[in-house]
C-alpha cells in the first residue's frame, strides 16, 4: 500500500451550486473511509436502525481482476461503514446479468462480507421483488420497475466499478443503477439507452456514490475480459453526476479520453437537474 492522497475539487453547471468531488489513491481499505469522513462522515447518510441499499457491479461471474465487478476490498470497506454507523441491515443487491450464485461467489462479492453481522447479499430476480414506478417528467423511461429493497431503504449507496461499455460508452454510477432495475433490455431495446438511464434518477437518487476505479476496465466491458489499468483510485460525493463526470476522466476508454459531458447519459442527468458535470 502507497501513501494516501486524498484531493477534493467541485463541478457547478452554470454558475449554479457547486457539487464537492473527493479523490483519493490507494487501498479501498485505507481510502474510502477517508473520502466519506471527508464527505461528513458515514454518520451522515446513516443513522442508527437504519436499513441501507448498497448497489455494487456484480452481475459478472468473474474474477475481481478483469474490472468487470466491484472490487471486494470496496464492497467490504462501504458496508463496514454502514455498519459502524450502527445500521441494523446492509443490503448488497444487483440483479445480476449471469447465473446469481456463481457472479456472488466469482466476483469475491460474497466472500467480502460474509462474516459482517448485519449485511447480506441479495440478488432479486422474482417479479414481486419489484415495484412498478412511473413518472409524468420522463420522455423515454416512462414507466419503470425497480427493487422493492430501495424504497425501504434509508440510504441508497452508489458502488460501481469504472469500466467501460459497448451502448453506453462508460459504465459508472448512473449506469450502474440499471441493476436495479427489473427489464433492462426495454432501455437497450426500445428506449434511447442515454435518456432513459438519466431519467432512472426520477425513480432513485443514490444518497452517497463511490466509484470504484482501483481496476478500469478498458475496453470490452461491460463483460470483459479486456484491457485492464491499475489506477488505485476512488472517487466520492453526494452529487452522482458530478461523482461519474469527474471519473470519467481518470483514464482512457477505447483508447479515447472524454470529459463528462461528451457522455450522453452523463450530459442528459446534468441538464435534467439532476446534478452537475461541468
Amino acid at each position: 500500500a502507497g501513501t494516501a492522497v486524498l484531493a477534493s475539487g467541485s463541478l457547478a453547471l452554470g454558475g449554479e451550486s457547486k457539487s464537492e468531488v473527493v479523490v483519493g489513491k490507494g487501498t479501498a481499505e485505507e481510502i474510502i473511509p477517508k473520502i466519506v469522513a471527508k464527505i461528513g462522515g458515514m454518520g451522515r447518510f446513516v443513522k442508527p436502525g437504519a436499513r441501507v441499499v448498497v448497489k455494487p457491479n456484480m452481475s459478472f461471474a468473474n474474477p475481481p481482476d478483469w474490472g468487470t465487478t466491484t472490487s471486494p476490498e470496496a464492497v467490504r470497506a462501504v458496508v463496514k461503514l454502514c455498519l459502524d454507523a450502527g445500521a441494523k441491515r446492509v443490503i448488497v443487491c444487483d440483479n445480476t446479468l449471469r447465473e446469481p450464485e456463481q457472479c456472488k461467489q466469482k466476483s469475491g462479492v460474497a466472500g467480502a462480507v460474509k462474516d459482517l453481522k448485519g449485511a447480506v447479499v441479495f440478488v432479486p430476480k422474482q417479479e414481486g421483488l419489484f415495484v412498478s414506478k412511473s413518472n409524468d417528467k420522463a420522455t423515454d423511461l416512462k414507466t419503470t420497475a425497480i427493487v422493492k429493497e430501495v424504497e425501504r431503504a434509508d440510504a441508497l449507496i452508489s458502488l460501481p466499478t469504472a469500466k467501460s461499455h459497448s451502448a453506453g460508452g462508460v459504465s459508472l454510477g448512473l449506469k450502474g443503477l440499471m441493476g436495479l432495475v427489473r427489464d433492462r433490455g426495454a432501455m437497450h431495446g426500445t428506449m434511447d439507452l442515454h435518456k432513459a438511464i438519466a431519467e432512472m434518477l426520477y425513480y432513485m437518487h443514490p444518497t452517497l456514490s463511490i466509484v470504484d476505479a482501483s481496476r478500469a476496465l478498458l475496453d470490452n466491458g461491460p463483460g470483459g475480459p479486456g484491457r485492464v489499468q491499475r489506477l488505485d483510485t476512488f472517487v466520492g460525493g453526494t452529487d452522482p453526476v458530478a461523482v461519474d463526470s469527474y471519473s470519467v476522466t481518470l483514464a482512457s476508454w477505447y483508447g479515447k479520453t472524454f470529459e463528462g459531458r461528451q457522455v450522453a447519459h452523463i450530459r442528459n442527468a446534468g441538464e435534467l437537474g439532476f446534478g452537475n458535470f461541468e
